[in-house]
């Protein structure tokens, strides 16, 4: 009996953190039924708040490896390379005006600072 109120609790239930408190409030009837002994209503509550407690757990370890896995699977830039490529872009201009001074026969304005 005990097992199928707990599977009963914890279907109608979801992944709901529950209380212990609002397990005793719904074990309280069939306690007053005879269904359940005091004991048994306490012991269900316990369980239920720690599987309640650890299946919140594992739900909130589920969603932080799948939002890991979609943004590996973005292939985005982290910060590092970001700098880096700014650095490069940076680099670049600097030749470039340099370049373009050389061709137009003039002195080649100060190269753009980085946005390091």
């Amino acid at each position: 009996m005990y097992e199928s109120v707990r599977n009963l609790l914890l279907a109608g239930l979801g992944a709901a953190v529950l209380t212990k408190d609002k397990v005793l409030e719904i074990t309280r009837q069939w306690v007053e039924q005879g269904k359940l002994s005091t004991g048994e209503a306490e012991k269900m509550a316990d369980d239920l708040v720690e599987e309640s407690r650890q299946q919140a757990k594992n739900l909130g370890e589920l969603f932080d490896q799948g939002l890991k896995k979609a943004v590996e699977a973005l292939n985005l830039a982290g910060r590092q390379e970001l700098k880096d490529l700014e650095a490069r872009v940076a680099a670049l201009e600097g030749e470039v005006a340099l370049l373009r001074g050389r061709l137009a026969g003039a002195e080649p304005p100060a190269p753009p600072t980085p946005l390091v």
